[in-house]
């Protein structure tokens, strides 16, 4: 089989193209790249140049191709519009095409954010979608567009990871990074919000098992880790660090003023930082959902639990001088 990888050169997409390179399954991996190569450089892939926008391209790309993996899309963003071009229009861009060129077989990554927060019940693909944030409005109205765009012999899978962490990854990161230094930023009371979490290698594992079934029209899956607070989050790092780090508690007020103190300084010098004030309203909420459905019809299950994921991704970090 051939496929075709968007998102190849970010965090989870990565870690996808590196599984699917060294799968026997596929023949060819086409991974579209913007501008680096980054974590796909010296890999046996094919590059497709561009962006998902650029239509020609991509639908020179699609001519042969057997799945399409589409993962690429950006978490923060100043504006609406931001959001909106490159997780809604462009996967408009990339199904319209995979129509056209006759792709049955597409995997898209959504996420929790699309659906909103809990409460108290841990999200299922039932639950109406009320999301929060640009962000998760952006991935609602992408779930939406989706049924208007395919043809009835196609196959979508639509995966709604939660909070993913693991090698490569850059957001989450910065929690780890300060608790290197001996403190433990703890939201809410530490035991409430909880939140789900998995590791990559699970989300690889969703999507390869997502891309496995082929019924048509479109089908939405949970793909998640174990439910966790944040006090565990601390014990199984402290652990894993081989140090008791000091919790430092941050009720909302506290993450949102210093959320937006980040924001209005990193405007002054034209950026727009990962901690941000949609960022924190979204730390303080409950951040949970089932993966009963994956596992009832893709026979999904995590893999990697909590305790051992964190100890990987620690040890990664160190090991590439991120810690």
């Amino acid at each position: 089989m051939k496929a075709f990888v968007t998102g190849g050169t970010g965090f989870i997409g990565s870690h996808l193209a590196d599984h699917l390179i060294a799968s026997d399954e596929y023949s060819e991996v086409k991974c579209l790249v913007r501008s680096s190569d980054k974590w796909l450089e010296g890999k046996s892939f094919t590059k497709v140049k561009g962006d998902l926008h650029s239509i020609p391209a991509i639908s020179n790309a699609l001519s042969d191709v057997d799945v399409i993996f589409h993962l690429a899309g950006v978490v923060s963003a100043p504006t609406k519009k931001d959001f909106f071009h490159a997780n809604v229009d462009a996967t408009e861009n990339l199904i319209r095409l995979a129509a056209r060129e006759g792709v049955h077989n597409i995997v898209i990554l959504s996420s929790l954010a699309a659906v909103g927060p809990s409460n108290g019940t841990p999200r299922t693909e039932s639950d109406p979608m009320l999301p929060v944030s640009m962000y998760g409005k952006s991935k609602k109205e992408m779930e939406g567009l989706i049924k208007e765009c395919i043809t009835p012999d196609m196959s979508v899978k639509v995966l709604r990871p939660p909070a993913v962490y693991g090698p490569r990854e850059d957001q989450i990161y910065t929690l780890f990074k300060i608790m290197k230094y001996g403190v433990a930023p703890i939201v809410g009371d530490g035991t409430s919000p909880e939140l789900s979490m998995v590791y990559v290698s699970d989300i690889v594992q969703g999507i390869e098992k997502a891309a496995a079934r082929d019924e048509k029209g479109i089908s939405t899956y949970f793909i998640s880790g174990q439910i966790t607070c944040w006090n565990e989050i601390k014990e199984i790092c402290d652990t894993v660090m081989g140090k008791k780090s000091m919790s430092l508690k941050l009720n909302p007020g506290i993450v949102k003023k210093v959320a937006g103190f980040i924001e209005t300084t990193a405007s002054l010098f034209g950026s727009y930082p990962v901690v941000n004030r949609e960022k924190a309203r979204e730390m303080i909420l409950e951040w949970t959902c089932s993966y009963e459905k994956a596992e009832r019809e893709l026979g999904y299950t995590p893999n990697v639990s909590l305790a051992e994921g964190i100890s990987r991704t620690l040890h990664w970090y160190k090991k590439n001088n991120w810690l």
